[in-house]
């Protein structure tokens, strides 16, 4: 499972599947199968095969028990459901299949990850937060801030001059996001 923040585990640090990245890399045809893999720091650090079937993933990877040092083989078997869109065809997500206490999930997400316990599961079932979740309020508005700074097109740093209104940009909308700036930035002590 991913690294630990005070005490919680976040997706950012888990080795993670998108099938909104699949379906854009034409994987979700039935029949196919393909290598999966994880790198970090340029280094690769995991692999799976996949197999894609009519309304399922399975997945073929080896893993190490938590009470014993072997490795096993495991088969795991995601459902992909697809949803209609309002403007025709569909969105595929992955109906998770843990079961917790007893309960069956069954969230249809369009992430899964590898948790402790071996097995491709939502955030939720793997109980994961996000790095943003465990940031101070001062460092979510540095983030907002320098965010809002790049998308008009400006640099990171909160001491340069705020910048102009991109030429095709409403005044309005350029008026907002100079509101949330200054407010995120008050927020972070800049201002």
């Amino acid at each position: 499972m991913g690294r630990r923040h005070s005490g919680r585990a976040i997706c950012e640090t888990c080795q993670w599947i998108d099938v909104r990245q699949l379906r854009r890399d034409g994987h979700l045809s039935p029949g196919q199968t393909f290598p999966y893999s994880w790198t970090h720091d340029g280094q690769p650090c995991g692999m799976i095969r996949v197999r894609i079937e009519a309304t399922t993933m399975v997945l073929n990877f080896k893993a190490a028990s938590v009470d014993r040092a072997d490795w096993r083989t495991v088969e795991q078997h995601v459902p992909i459901v697809w949803t209609a869109c309002n403007l025709g065809g569909g969105r595929p997500w992955f109906r998770c299949t843990a079961y917790d206490n007893g309960h069956y999930c069954g969230r249809r997400v369009a992430i899964i990850y590898l948790g402790s316990n071996a097995g491709f599961a939502c955030r939720h079932c793997h109980d994961l937060g996000y790095a943003s979740q465990l940031e101070t309020p001062g460092y979510r508005g540095l983030a907002k801030a320098r965010k809002i700074r790049m998308r008009l097109g400006g640099g990171p740093n909160l001491l340069d001059a705020f910048p102009d209104k991109p030429v095709r940009m409403h005044r309005r909308t350029y008026r907002r996001l100079l509101e949330q700036y200054s407010v995120a930035a008050a927020r972070c002590g800049a201002i």
